[in-house]
């Protein structure tokens, strides 16, 4: 594992820090896995966050309804052929699509749809209320229907109101408009939702609110279109929650910042700390070679037992016309033997390899 990690410290102190960056994440992708936290787009059946409709949908399958998803797109061969639809708060919606919804509820079908501040979409489901920003808290049902059941209370949000019906009975109303209009087309009926607060998690166990949602879900499966809210079909990596992508970008950033921690350098190399001397063999060697050209042994063995006196010279603080038991002593006291004494003191040819090891001694010490 160290071969893998950069050799300089800087460079492990950046892959520290992505790691611990990645960890992180990780340990945060985790806990969200097992404890997961709120979220989701507005109105979306997926979406747990206080202004999604995720219980609505948990409300009506323990209800036992038949609670379904759609992701593709609103057609005549994707919807069912009967039961309620539920489009509240598209991000991406056409009049196009609208219009395959309001063939549905002419072909006996719900259709429950709207949200905060709607688009032209809204137009391809007929006659265009006009939509007015806040409104009443407190709400109630002004004409009971199948569309209502039981509910009488209604509790709001206050977010928005209808300010014109257009040929549409209201169902729910507040002090400064309706909340919920009911459109007949053909076999079937279009909901309009002004307001959708009392059918999301916040104020669904408000008031009336969850009786009202049961009854907008009728009697046939529920369908709830989620492509509009981000839910799409997906293949690949575009199918994967954004949280794996992320943890995916990642991994591959550290493992760029890896490859560049041990990408080679420009430049010529750095050299060693310290410069290191040349191998003492290798210097004995050449002054040997030396030594050898010049065919003179006794001004070497001289100086070697010039040197080596010197140093004891030193070491023992003789002066220079000490005699010669005054010299043996101070040898002997230094730790060299009898030979090596002698050969500082006279050499020859036979004492050289003596006075070389008087001088190594001399010299370690």
């Amino acid at each position: 594992m160290s071969k893998l990690l950069p050799k300089r410290t800087e460079a492990r102190f950046v892959v520290a820090i992505v790691a611990v960056i990645v960890g992180l994440n990780m340990i945060a992708i985790g806990v969200d896995a097992l404890v997961p936290s709120p979220e989701g787009p507005r109105s979306s059946s997926f979406a747990t966050s206080p202004e999604g409709i995720a219980a609505w949908a948990e409300l009506a399958r323990r209800g036992g309804h038949d609670v379904r998803v759609l992701h593709e797109r609103p057609s005549d061969a994707s919807l069912p052929s009967e039961g309620t639809v539920v489009l509240l708060d598209p991000d991406d919606f056409t009049r196009g699509q609208a219009l395959a919804l309001r063939r549905f509820a002419e072909r006996g079908g719900r259709v429950v749809a709207g949200g905060l501040q709607p688009g032209l979409w809204l137009s391809g489901l007929g006659a265009t209320p006009a939509w007015g920003e806040g409104g009443s808290e407190d709400a109630r049902v002004v004409v009971p229907s199948r569309a209502t059941g039981a509910a009488a209370a209604v509790r709001t949000a206050g977010d928005g109101h209808w300010k014109t019906g257009r040929e549409a009975l209201p169902l729910v109303a507040g002090s400064d408009g309706a909340v919920v209009l009911l459109r007949r087309v053909g076999s079937g009926e279009i909901a309009l939702v002004a307001d959708p607060s009392p059918l999301q998690n916040r104020l669904l166990d408000q008031a009336d609110n969850a009786t009202l949602a049961l009854a907008l879900a009728g009697d046939g499966p529920l369908v709830f279109v989620e492509g509009p809210h981000g839910y799409g079909t997906a293949t690949g990596l575009a199918a994967l929650p954004a949280r794996f992508k992320w943890a995916l970008a990642l991994l591959a950033l550290s493992a760029l910042v890896l490859i560049a921690a041990r990408w080679p350098r420009l430049g010529p190399p750095a050299p060693p700390d310290e410069p290191l001397f040349p191998p003492r063999r290798a210097y004995v060697d050449a002054l040997a070679a030396t030594l050898a050209r010049t065919h003179d042994r006794s001004a070497a063995l001289e100086a070697v037992r010039s040197a080596g006196r010197e140093r004891l010279a030193r070491r023992a603080a003789l002066p220079r016309d000490a005699n010669a038991e005054t010299w043996t002593a101070a040898a002997r006291a230094a730790g060299l033997s009898d030979e090596e004494a002698r050969a500082l003191q006279d050499i020859t040819d036979d004492d050289g390899i003596a006075a070389g090891r008087a001088l190594a001694r001399l010299s370690r010490r």
